[in-house]
Order: structure tokens, then C-alpha cells, then sequence
């Protein structure tokens, strides 16, 4: 059982949602669960599963546990999404390990982040992830050159920058994101895997020193250590608020199988960072809801912040109560991203970052170098705009 139960059944009131969240126990449950099939809903299995891009394990599970449970066109209908989640994740790991190549061949050094790669590194299978993008991580240096080469491959930013617009993107973002065959193939290239303001010391250049190597499609690539890993994937985790249980799985199954994870250094690397609240929710999160192993002084170390527990259950109100059906506002998000950090330096940080301008604020309105000061100023309206906009999306019955 977990160490520290955080999925209430006032929260999972429905088998459906336990049946979801089932999906890495040994099957006695799941079978005692579908014994029953006529009282699952099982569009509500598949629809949530879905949203928290997880199709892929559940069926992998179902079908090896209780198949013989499940109504016929219900596990028909997994094993295709199952399908063709293992074709695009072929074709994409493909494309991935040929743009490596490419990277290679001009000097270039790179490493594939989350995607293909932790579907191997973490789950040891390609077709238990769902992924949808290629995020590969260079040297800021780099990160131009890198850009004409896939440029020259067909690839194209969604706007056309000019320079200027470029150069002030460099210097407020983390990553480019470039796509072709009319945006079904996307590349993101990463120079940090997260912006300094939003997770102080995460930087790129601080992971090249500590690669580990791996086998991707028989070729073998480099990926980050698993302590570097797992840390971002906290912060990755946070900063979008966990509202996908897939990012929860990802941390769960990367402690599940590096059972070399040396947990005093992942400890010191995210204390000296100011991470360790993104990092110890993420834990509590992976082993609250997942069972997750952890060591006992690490599980100590999660009891002790308090804060951890208020935040891991506003997250899983997210994820199976109604208020999930709503994209976190403007003012929800903030206000998460400030308790999640425990420092008023790391918070100042955050509130920097919130004032920075996003491609979205460029492209909406351009504007020459001169006056690109501008850019911050009308950030704040941005937010609201968007918040706005997306908020009407749901109204209209066309979000989540």
C-alpha cells in the first residue's frame, strides 16, 4: 500500500476511476472490478483514460489481466487506440533517431528528452507511452544551427521570426518549436529544460557533464542521468500542474525500475536548486497514487513539508473531481506555482518569468527591436486574454 494514501474514495468514487488508476497492480483488483462489466462505463474508462494519455497502459493491462471481462467492442476499441499509438510512436522514434544522426554528422551533440526515450528508459517499452512530439534537448549555442538543419529538412516555425524577434525569444524562452506535414510532426528544441526563472539550475549546460547513454531503434543515443531526469520531470510536472496522470506515471515508473537511483544526490541537486517541493510532490504524488517505491529517509523528508499534502490534493481534485473538466485559470495556476515553491527568492523568480513574453505575445503583436520593451508591458493583458479564451472554449462544450 502507499506510504502516504492521497486518492480519497471521496475523490475516486467511481470504480471507473480506480480501474484507471489500477493499471501497475498485479490484476486482482482490476479482475474483481470487471467481474461485473454492465455496471462499468466504459466510455468513461476509455474518455478519461484518454484525456490523461494513458490508453496505452490500461489496455496493456486489461488485456493481459481480465480480457475475458471486458464486453468484446470495448477491448476492440483499446487495442486499436493501442495500435495506433504503437505506429506513430515507431514512425516518430524513427524520425527521431535519423534528426539525431543528422545532429551528429554536423557536430552537433544532443539529447533526446522524455518522448521515445523514457518510453524505453522507464517503461522498457516503446508502445507504453503516448507521446506526440520529439523534444530534444542542445547547447544553446547550438540551438540556431541546429534550427537551419531542420529547416532545411522541411521543417518550419509556425511564424516566420525576424531576427530581432528570434533574438529576444532566445533570451526569454527555453525551447523552439518547429513542425512539418502541416504540424503533424513537431520538434521542440530545448537549450534548457526549463526556463532559469521558472526551476533555478536546471539548465542544459548543467547535464552535459553527467549523460548516460542508451538503445533507441538499435542506435545507441545519450538521455539525461536518472537523477536528472526524474528531477525534471518534477518540475515538468508542476509546472503544468499535474493535470495529466501520465505525468505522475512517468515519475512512478522511472523510480520503479532505476532501482540505481541514488536518492542523496537527486536530494542535494534539487535542495541546491530550491526544487525540492516540485520534486517531493512529484514523489508523493508517484507513490500516493501509483505506490511508487521510495526510501524511508526520502519518505521522512515528504511527511516533513507539510505543504506537499495540501498540494498533492488540489492536484488530484484536478484529476478525477468535477473542477478537472476546467482548465486551471490564470489566478489557480499563479497561485499553484507560488505554494509549490518554498523560497520568496524562487517566487520572485516565478513572478519574473510571468512578465516575460511568449511566442504566443510576439506573434500576436510585432514589433521592431526598438520598441521591444513593449512586449512586457503588455504581457499581464496576454494572460488575461488567453485565460479568457480558453475559459470560453469550455463554456462552449468544446474543451476537455
Amino acid at each position: 500500500m502507499p506510504f502516504m494514501p492521497v486518492v480519497s474514495d471521496e475523490l475516486t468514487s467511481r470504480v471507473e476511476d480506480e480501474l484507471v488508476l489500477l493499471y501497475a497492480e498485479t490484476g486482482a483488483r482490476i479482475k474483481a472490478i470487471t467481474s461485473s462489466p454492465d455496471e462499468v462505463d466504459w466510455d468513461y474508462v476509455y474518455q478519461l483514460a484518454r484525456s490523461h494519455s494513458v490508453l496505452p497502459l490500461i489496455y496493456s493491462q486489461l488485456s493481459t489481466t481480465a480480457a475475458a471481462n471486458v464486453p468484446p467492442d470495448q477491448l476492440a476499441r483499446l487495442k486499436e487506440s493501442y495500435q495506433d499509438n504503437v505506429a506513430r510512436n515507431l514512425l516518430l522514434t524513427a524520425e527521431l533517431c535519423r534528426i539525431l544522426q543528422t545532429f551528429a554528422a554536423a557536430g552537433i551533440e544532443a539529447v533526446p528528452y522524455k518522448g521515445p526515450a523514457l518510453a524505453v528508459y522507464a517503461y522498457g517499452k516503446l508502445a507504453l507511452r503516448r507521446f506526440v512530439d520529439l523534444d530534444i534537448l542542445v547547447r544553446k549555442a547550438d540551438t540556431l544551427r541546429a534550427k537551419e538543419l531542420l529547416t532545411a529538412e522541411g521543417f518550419v516555425c509556425g511564424t516566420p521570426w525576424t531576427n530581432a524577434q528570434q533574438a529576444l525569444l532566445m533570451r526569454t524562452q527555453h525551447n523552439l518549436s518547429l513542425s512539418r506535414e502541416e504540424g503533424r510532426l513537431v520538434v521542440e528544441l530545448h537549450w534548457e529544460v526549463a526556463s532559469s526563472l521558472f526551476a533555478s539550475s536546471l539548465q542544459a549546460e548543467e547535464f552535459w557533464g553527467r549523460l548516460e547513454t542508451m538503445r533507441l531503434n538499435n542506435v545507441v543515443v545519450k538521455t539525461l542521468s536518472a537523477e536528472d531526469l526524474l528531477l525534471s520531470l518534477c518540475v515538468h510536472g508542476s509546472k503544468h500542474l499535474w493535470e495529466r496522470l501520465a505525468w505522475i506515471c512517468d515519475v512512478a515508473e522511472l523510480a520503479k525500475t532505476r532501482t540505481d537511483l541514488d536518492w542523496g544526490v537527486l536530494l542535494e541537486r534539487s535542495a541546491s536548486s530550491g526544487n525540492d517541493r516540485m520534486l517531493f510532490l512529484g514523489l508523493h504524488l508517484a507513490s500516493g497514487v501509483l505506490d511508487a517505491p521510495l526510501p524511508e529517509h526520502v519518505k521522512s523528508k515528504l511527511r516533513a513539508d507539510t505543504m506537499v499534502a495540501s498540494l498533492a490534493n488540489q492536484v488530484l481534485k484536478r484529476l478525477f473531481g468535477a473542477v478537472g473538466r476546467t482548465p486551471a485559470s490564470i489566478s489557480q495556476t499563479i497561485r499553484f506555482n507560488w505554494a509549490v515553491r518554498a523560497g520568496w527568492r524562487s517566487r520572485l523568480r516565478y513572478c519574473r518569468l510571468l512578465l516575460q513574453p511568449t511566442d504566443a505575445d510576439i506573434e500576436t503583436v510585432p514589433l521592431p527591436r526598438p520598441l521591444s520593451f513593449v512586449y512586457y508591458l503588455m504581457r499581464p493583458l496576454g494572460l488575461l486574454r488567453r485565460d479568457r479564451e480558453r475559459r470560453l472554449v469550455v463554456g462552449n462544450g468544446r474543451g476537455r
